[in-house]
């Protein structure tokens, strides 16, 4: 489970900022917490902030992090850069490396993993556990600067000539679990079971994916649709066999290719609707192409489906970028609410989203600790803060306020700074310009 993720000078991001899963306050919406090994974790956080502050970002350096973590060592060649993106709106940023550190849960174990690097090597990287006992204390399982690297003696997986094999533009952590490393695999694991959606974009590889591997059912996936008011009796996947040298000309957002033997298949996801006649009997079947026939709202649901599946049932966290792109707010309501109930959620799945819409920010919907804030600083830096950990001249925002009106009004930042009578002006100003060219 996921307790904590930091980042710092990365992207929009220059000084550290930390998403915590940690439960906070009490007596608030306990069946939003779960105790686990004496830990007490958020099922759901959700980010506010206005266009342009940087919520995407964080988003943006735990997909970095994840693909670090997953591919460095086994997909990396010598020299190959990393393609790390330093804040670069002052001075210090471009020379400095960015870092990335996350805190998981794990066999009541909690484990700090993170590192640090440059466009051409990683200049730290650290692994660091500690038991969730009382007075137990951390230990540092290894520490690397540079390419020198100190093992603990309990870290036997990190001992021997396998460390002769790391390059310097590849994670230990990435090696080690190549090389079959417990504990290095644990840590994999964490970042494999974390799934990252843009929901701006159709995207259907993960949902087909899952169906193809038989991790979600495709009975289950239909049902879903129907219930989510789609409109469709059910989703067909239809192979179609390619040669192994076939260039393939097939947009993007719809290419999913398998590869079996040596045959190769382009996989074609198909929604069957019924088709009625003047006295509303089912007379036929009518096959649509998902991609090219079915709302943007449509193929989002079917994009959704697998993963929130999977990510359910595994316990895993699901990160949505902009969840209300193309989804119906109850819809989107009703989501959230699947990773908060114990009973469709039982074993801890999280959820974490960015929004803006308003219509969720109240207490009935999210604790203070669940809330959070991105907001440009005044050296154009992007800035996360929970709302319980937010100071107002009379103290911390209550438990009973009205989150989305102060939110609005600007009393928790993170709002954008615009003015109607800017706009006004602006446009004025073009009018008379184009009366007086006229003219």
């Amino acid at each position: 489970m996921l307790v904590e993720f930091s980042v710092e000078n990365y992207r929009s991001i220059y000084q550290r900022v930390t998403l915590s899963m940690e439960a906070i306050t009490k007596k608030e919406l306990d069946d939003h917490t779960m105790e686990v090994s004496q830990q007490r974790l958020l099922k759901t956080s959700v980010l506010y902030g206005a266009n342009a502050s940087g919520k995407s970002n964080i988003f943006k350096a735990f997909s970095f992090m994840k693909n670090m973590v997953l591919n460095s060592f086994k997909e990396s060649q010598i020299g190959e850069p990393i393609l790390v993106e330093p804040f670069l709106l002052n001075s210090t940023g471009k020379d400095e490396p960015c870092s990335w550190e996350v805190i998981f849960l794990v066999d009541d174990v909690l484990y700090r993993y993170g590192f640090s690097a440059f466009r051409d090597h990683i200049a730290k990287e650290w692994l660091v556990m500690r038991k969730t006992i009382s007075r137990a204390r951390e230990i540092v399982l290894f520490e690397r600067l540079g390419q020198d690297i100190q093992v603990h003696n309990k870290f036997k997986e990190g001992k021997g000539e396998v460390k002769d094999k790391l390059r310097e533009n590849s994670l230990f952590i990435s090696l080690l679990s190549q090389f079959n490393g417990i504990i290095a695999q644990k840590i994999v694991k964490c970042f494999f079971d974390s799934n990252l959606w843009y929901i701006d974009s159709y995207n259907p590889i993960n949902t087909t994916a899952l169906l193809d591997n038989n991790v979600v059912p495709l009975d289950w996936v239909n049902e879903f649709m129907r219930k989510a008011d789609s409109d469709i009796k059910e989703i067909r996947i239809n192979e179609k066999e390619m040669e192994m040298d076939t260039k393939v000309n097939i947009p993007l957002s719809s290419l999913f290719i398998k590869v079996g033997g040596n045959k190769m298949f382009h996989l074609f996801i198909k929604s069957i609707h019924q088709f009625y006649d003047t006295q509303e009997d089912v007379l036929k079947e009518v096959e649509f192409d998902m991609e090219k026939q079915e709302s943007e709202g449509t193929k989002k649901i079917y994009c959704l489906a697998g993963l929130l599946y999977s990510t359910l049932q595994r316990g895993g966290r699901l990160f949505i970028d902009e969840i209300e792109n193309s989804l119906h707010p109850f819809l989107t309501k009703i989501i959230i609410k699947l990773f908060q109930d114990k009973e469709t959620n039982p074993k801890g799945a999280q959820l974490i989203f960015t929004t803006q819409n308003t219509l969720f920010l109240n207490k009935d919907n999210f604790r203070r600790d669940e809330i959070w804030f991105v907001e440009k600083a005044s050296n154009h830096s992007s800035n996360l803060y929970s709302l319980v950990e937010y100071k107002l001249p009379k103290g911390s925002a209550r438990k009973d306020a009205s989150y989305a009106k102060d939110y609005i009004r600007g009393k928790y930042g993170a709002v954008p700074y615009v003015e109607y009578s800017d706009f006004v002006d602006l446009f004025k100003k073009n009018i008379e310009k184009t009366k007086n060219e006229q003219n």
